[in-house]
């Protein structure tokens, strides 16, 4: 299988300011967007903050987040970033793979950790450095594999390993003590989503040490003390616990923050403190637990399960409507916080459109955030709310150029036009009938979305011809019954009177809409020699005349013909190309964009360009590091705009290949 554009494992500092071009894939314009979040840190001497997303690892000054350095980026993936108690060095473990050590004033990787079995390679907590920074610890929490590893961070080398004894239960979060002699971890029952208790090992011997009561939610975030005598571990649920570790006793509960995320911290010269995230009332409180004082109070909207605190205490990093702020102790109330703009989460699946000039980029992202990027100075910003809704799902763009967003309250979706503050539609859809898959036809007159049930139903706007810039009733015009199996994908036509619909059990089915009437099957042949599991992704898109559609599945890309579903063409693909999902043709219909889905043995996955008529492989681009979730073309076909789960979109230079 094929790695490309892997780059050894050396520095990659950049004094250009134009950070969208930095380690950018061969045939790349630019990058929108610094990859999904991972993790990220604050060294110990307040100078760097690390960042660590699905395309690599950031680091930034951390007062005014701007950006010093891209490293990693030949893989990306970055789980776990940990600096030295010295703020030297900086540990990373990237997904699935090695754990690397980087001198950050040389700019250059000192050590690798090989990771030789597979079964080393998962479930592996963040690198933890000794106090004098001679070790390197890390917990291997996979089932049936449960140890203990102690590296050299200097030369890679394994010094120690140890078998964490006596336990079948899951375990995580974890947490060492300060001198690496113990490790914490909750234990939990698989698919349980309720803790058993905290259980706390011997890192010499393995040998469990104490039993302490938890049962709240599983994801609590565990602390220890400076001292390694007393473990705090927050709940979701508003609550803080502490034990003295010796005793197992316990010895205080907070519990005055209801339905809150709590993270407990312990700073190395004060008492405990915790960041209390509400997301019912949409704020951040900081608390010195120890003397019932709150030190701060700011507005936050997401969910608050993911913050950090900095060394000493004062500095906190968390989410915000999708993107990275800083929290400062004593920071005046009307002083701004440095901010990450940009999203942290993955590109919608099938939601990205460039607008007729080429001079916008709208798409949406995980947690129903939508951004608008400006192409030419490569800046983002949220839309408004007469722009688009705050919780976006997708967005679409029609034949004559205007802009759709659907969106749920609760379940009833909506459909907006760009611009627009009030819905052409609002759908009242039976809490029985939950939706899992939508779609808007390309003129905006009619939305298909499946129930529980496997049920298609398609509603369509009453009076076509007002533009669809005013709201009104829409009626359900359609119910297509076929599908044994969930639905995992729907198209239209461009006219919106063909409906295609692929099951997980990869029956093909096109739809008359007008009449409702099913029109025949479509050959979906399983690839030969391939498992196909119950879950397996499609992805499916007519052509823009109508008269071809495409599928795209655990096998090679079908061409099917849109009006009996006879199959035109069979396009193979090559081994990293098994699972092309995202589909989009150009605006002339004379070239179809692929992208596939991460596999194994893949550094990045592959967009490739082909010619519709004789099946030609034109050219192959390799950027973005897991899946391609969607594309769309500039009006002339020339621009290829392709979106990632690894949350990036990257702009594409056609001319030179068409």
């Amino acid at each position: 299988m094929e790695n490309r554009n892997t780059q050894a494992a050396t520095s990659f500092s950049f004094d250009d300011s134009d950070v969208a071009k930095w380690a950018l894939p061969e045939g790349a314009m630019t990058r929108f967007g610094r990859g999904c979040l991972r993790d990220m840190a604050f060294s110990p001497d307040g100078q760097h903050f690390a960042v660590g997303t699905n395309i690599g690892l950031w680091l930034y000054e951390p007062s005014t987040l701007s950006p010093i350095a891209l490293w990693e980026t030949d893989r990306g993936y970055i789980d776990n970033v940990t600096f030295s108690p010295d703020s030297q060095w900086i540990a990373l473990h990237r997904y699935h793979e090695a754990i690397r050590v980087w001198d950050i004033r040389n700019k250059v990787c000192i050590a690798e950790m090989e990771l030789t079995k597979v079964q080393d390679r998962w479930g592996l907590s963040k690198p933890v450095f000794s106090q004098n920074g001679e070790c390197l610890v890390v917990f291997n929490g996979r089932e049936y594999n449960r140890k203990v590893q102690s590296w050299s961070p200097q030369t890679g080398a394994l010094l120690s390993e140890t078998e964490i004894l006596s336990t079948t239960y899951g375990v995580y979060p974890t947490c060492f003590s300060p001198d690496l002699s113990l490790l914490a971890g909750t234990c939990y029952i698989r698919d349980s989503r309720t803790a058993e208790f905290i259980a706390v090992w011997d890192v010499e011997t393995g040998e469990q040490v104490a039993r302490l009561d938890w049962s709240e939610e599983r994801w609590g975030r565990l602390c220890f003390s400076p001292c390694g005598r007393f473990l705090a571990a927050g709940s979701s649920e508003g609550r803080i616990q502490v034990w003295n570790v010796e005793t197992g006793n316990l010895e205080e509960t907070y519990a005055k923050h209801e339905n809150a995320q709590m993270h407990p911290y312990y700073p190395p010269e004060s008492g405990l403190i915790a960041a209390a995230a509400s997301p019912s009332q949409s704020k951040i409180e900081i608390w010195n637990l120890e003397k019932d004082e709150k030190i701060d109070t700011f507005e936050q909207q997401d969910k608050g399960n993911f913050v950090r605190f900095s060394e000493n205490g004062t500095q906190l990093a968390y989410i915000d409507s999708n993107e990275i702020k800083i929290w400062t102790k004593g920071r005046p109330t009307d002083q701004a916080s440095p901010t990450i703009q940009g999203p942290t989460r993955p590109v919608t699946v099938g939601s990205l459109v460039l607008t007729p000039d080429e001079k916008t980029i709208v798409a949406a992202y995980w947690g129903r955030k939508a951004f608008l990027w400006d192409v030419s100075n490569q800046c983002v910003r949220h839309p408004t709310e007469k722009e688009l809704p705050d919780k976006t799902y997708k967005v679409y763009l029609s034949a004559n150029g205007k802009i759709f967003a659907t969106s749920r309250d609760e379940d009833t979706p909506k459909v907006r036009t760009f611009g627009s503050s009030e819905p052409i539609a609002a759908i009242p859809f039976p809490e029985s009938e939950l939706i899992s898959t939508e779609v808007l036809a390309p003129t905006g007159h009619r939305l298909a979305a499946v129930d529980r049930d496997r049920t298609i139903h398609v509603w369509e706007r009453p009076s076509p011809s007002n533009g669809g810039d005013r709201r009104e009733n829409w009626e359900k015009c359609a119910v297509l019954i076929g599908h044994p199996k969930g639905i995992g994908t729907l198209a239209f036509s461009p006219d919106g009177k063909r409906l295609a619909s692929i099951s997980i059990d990869r029956i093909a089915l096109l739809w008359d809409v007008d009449t409702g009437e099913q029109i025949t099957e479509m050959d979906l042949p399983a690839p030969v020699g391939k498992r196909i599991g119950p879950h397996t992704a499609v992805g499916v898109a007519f052509s823009p005349l109508g008269d071809i559609i495409a599928a795209g599945h655990r096998g090679d890309i079908m061409l099917w013909d849109a009006t009996d579903g006879k199959t035109v063409m069979t396009i193979p693909q090559p081994e990293e190309s098994q699972r092309a999902i995202a589909l989009c043709f150009s605006p002339c219909g004379t070239y179809l964009a692929s992208g596939a889905w991460w596999q194994g043995g893949l550094q990045k996955v592959p967009i490739r360009l082909w010619e519709v008529a004789t099946g030609e492989n034109i050219t192959t681009f390799w950027g973005h590091t897991t899946d391609v979730q969607c594309f769309t073309f500039s009006q002339d076909g020339t621009l290829l705009v392709s979106g990632g789960y690894d949350g990036v979109i990257y702009l594409w230079d056609l001319k030179p290949y068409l």
